[in-house]
């Protein structure tokens, strides 16, 4: 549940002293011996131990990156239906989970304030800034909500994986679009600039930026294996800069996407961003913490929209409820083509 935004025109997800988004149970919980029985890949990366009652039991080790791959691969699949999933090796593997809860936050906002044509989920169209060589984003979206993306990257590796992992999925190809987001020169800078076309508007913008100044720093967490090249882990500033960026391109871009959002690895990062925004009297401001098992991730949504700033304050609605409308609104759309 949303707190009643205590500034003007603005409101942060969650109770006061804890601002986590859960999923029911059922997404969260991940049967890590299901998932190896019905993914040869993943099975092959697992290690299987006999239990007393003479069952077996998969283990996954997440500080191998060839089976954190596997696993990201096997949920795709059995989830979602995104099939024959891959990165290239050294690349970086998401982890679901919070990429379906970043999914799953995008759409309590719209169902608060979405641009003209879209209505219950109808006629989405995201924006994902950086979709890297796996397109994790444009998968889940696509497969579990019939979303439409375009999905950015700035290397020739990150596109290639990328637009064959889509093509892998003949189901999901019309939704999905990858964009060389690179300048006429070259170039890196540009976030909007350049990849958003005349008169093209969005839905929404989403972004999993680098997270830090250094590979070193990048390096700092041994119990996990996800990989991630330097271009993936890491730019000039940090996180911080990279959003600020991304913020003062939105500036120029406030007609062409609803919700401007992003997801950041440390808190720090949205807190002060939060700060800045109010202090530019940004007129709507959302933010939200995204808690996996131990691990956390923060997100910032700022949209420059009328109705998004009149309705600041209400609640997001519960992920349960939003998710029985959806269904209801496309029974109706099918039951009337």
């Amino acid at each position: 549940m949303d707190d009643v935004g205590r500034r003007r025109a603005s409101a942060s997800e969650g109770p006061r002293r804890k601002k986590r988004t859960r999923t029911r149970d059922s997404d969260a919980f991940v049967d890590f011996t299901e998932l190896a029985e019905r993914d040869a890949r993943l099975a092959s990366h697992a290690s299987w131990e006999t239990l007393e009652d003479g069952t077996r039991r998969a283990k996954i080790d997440f500080t191998s990156w060839e089976a954190t791959r596997a696993l990201t691969g096997a949920i795709l699949a059995v989830r979602h239906g995104a099939r024959g999933w891959d990165v290239p090796e050294g690349h970086l593997v998401p982890t679901t989970t919070n990429r379906r809860r970043y999914v799953e936050w995008i759409e309590r906002l719209l169902a608060v304030s979405a641009p003209e044509g879209v209505k219950g989920g109808e006629g989405v169209v995201g924006l994902d800034v950086g979709t890297g060589a796996s397109v994790i984003y444009p998968l889940i979206g696509a497969s579990t909500r019939g979303w439409r993306f375009v999905g950015t990257d700035v290397t020739d590796e990150a596109l290639r994986s990328a637009r064959e992992n889509v093509e892998r999925n003949p189901h999901l190809e019309a939704l999905i679009e990858i964009r060389d987001a690179r300048d006429e020169n070259g170039g890196r800078a540009n976030v909007f600039r350049g990849v958003v076309r005349e008169g093209e508007t969005f839905a929404f913008s989403m972004c999993n930026p680098p997270f830090f100044e250094s590979m070193e720093e990048a390096g700092k967490n041994p119990n996990t294996a996800c990989g991630g090249t330097e271009i993936e882990m890491v730019c000039e500033g940090g996180e911080e800069a990279f959003v600020k960026r991304m913020f003062n391109e939105s500036l120029e871009m406030k007609h062409a996407v609803h919700w401007f959002t992003t997801m950041c690895g440390k808190k720090s990062t949205m807190t002060k961003m939060r700060a800045l925004f109010h202090v530019l009297r940004v007129p709507a401001i959302r933010t939200t913490e995204l808690v996996h098992g131990k691990t956390s991730r923060w997100c910032i949504a700022w949209s420059w929209s009328k109705e998004a700033a009149a309705n600041a304050n209400v609640p997001l609605p519960d992920p349960e409820r939003l998710a029985k409308v959806a269904k209801f609104v496309r029974e109706q759309t099918a039951s009337t083509k």
